[in-house]
């Protein structure tokens, strides 16, 4: 099969919890064990399901066809996707965000034949390959691909694919200081402008990067752990979650009285100097954002489940008008996360998109 041909030689372990396993008669197994036999069994999982692709799509007469559910079609189609294309370990600056939606046919018994996976699966490139050459990053590369069931029309089921592709970056921020317990990371006396690519004033010049891309690159440089030497991240079940109005995330912090409001920045109809995030806003603010992705989206309506590792976080600007000529200004976040697996790197290179 043309676009999953490529195998995959790696053993994969599921990041162990510090929790015991009881096995046999209250005999403890070794974690690590554990982890290695479920790490196993995914990849044998999506291994499994690449080779009903390729056989559907070379053996095109053959009578015996196999069907699996909705559920888990969505579940293999993102899980084989993702390991063959994305890099959720890599560090990134800008990212961009893009959504289509396709339709897969389901069959009479509430079921999708693998022919008809198999079919889908290559659209399903085509459309994601589209989307990503239509972004104009810099250092482009695939992050991460979320494949939603959507609702049923007919015998049509609607697949929404929500992608993530970004500008690959190795080069630290210069002026990100070694986190100071006492306060936070920005204590170098910079002023920030929210948003727009504005930059920075009060000395050092910092190009276009502006607070918004500034706490984004704290927040998965602070928030987002390394694999271990000799292996890289992947994840499955993967979600997405974007914030709603500031207001519906109060936050305060006691290293910081005076500044009690929301997790994310947010103004209404801005003064000249409310442009502007000086080092305890914006620690304020680094703060503020760890509660929402690590605590907030934990919680409320349509919760990630606590079986999910956040993998990146993106902290965007936005400016509107209302009716009335007022403004509002403010940052908005989507945070990514998945079921965390660990890939030892002789897996090899993940094909380009």
């Amino acid at each position: 099969m043309k676009r999953i041909t490529k195998t995959l030689v790696a053993a994969m372990i599921i990041v162990a919890t510090t929790a015991a396993f009881m096995v046999g008669c209250s005999k403890k197994e070794d974690p690590n064990n554990v982890a290695v036999k479920q790490g196993e069994a995914t990849l044998a999982r999506i291994m499994d399901f690449k080779h009903q692709l390729e056989v559907a799509e070379t053996n095109l007469d053959e009578r015996s066809v196999s069907y699996m559910s909705i559920a888990d079609a969505v579940w293999n189609l993102e899980a084989l996707f993702n390991l063959t294309y994305a890099f959720p370990d890599e560090s990134y600056g800008q990212t961009v965000s893009c959504d289509t939606t396709l339709y897969l046919p389901v069959c009479v018994n509430d079921s999708v034949s693998i022919p008809d996976l198999s079919v889908f699966y290559n659209r399903m490139f085509v459309a994601v390959q589209t989307l990503y050459h239509a972004t104009n990053l810099n250092n482009r590369q695939f992050l991460i691909l979320d494949v939603e069931a959507g609702e049923r029309t007919g015998n049509l089921q609607a697949i929404t694919l929500h992608t993530v592709q970004g500008s690959r970056t190795s080069t630290p921020d210069p002026t990100l200081d070694t986190l100071q317990q006492w306060k936070g990371p920005f204590t170098n006396g910079l002023t920030w402008y929210y948003g727009q690519n504005g930059g920075t004033i009060n000395g050092q010049f910092m190009g276009m990067m502006d607070a918004a891309d500034t706490l984004t690159r704290m927040l998965n440089t602070r928030l987002i752990p390394k694999a271990p030497e000799n292996y890289q991240y992947q994840y499955t079940h993967v979600l997405h979650k974007v914030s709603t109005t500031p207001t519906q995330y109060p936050f305060a912090h006691h290293w910081f009285p005076n500044l009690t409001s929301y997790c994310e920045f947010y103004r209404y109809n801005p003064s000249d100097d409310d442009y502007w995030l000086d080092p305890d806003l914006m620690n304020f603010h680094y703060y503020g954002e760890c509660q929402l992705v690590q605590v907030e989206f934990f919680n409320g309506n349509a919760p990630i489940p606590s079986t999910h590792s956040l993998f990146h976080v993106d902290v965007g600007d936005y400016q509107e008008r209302d009716n009335t000529g007022a403004v509002t200004i403010g940052h908005h976040t989507e945070a990514c996360y998945g079921v965390r697996l660990v890939v030892a790197q002789e897996w090899g290179d993940r094909d380009p998109l």
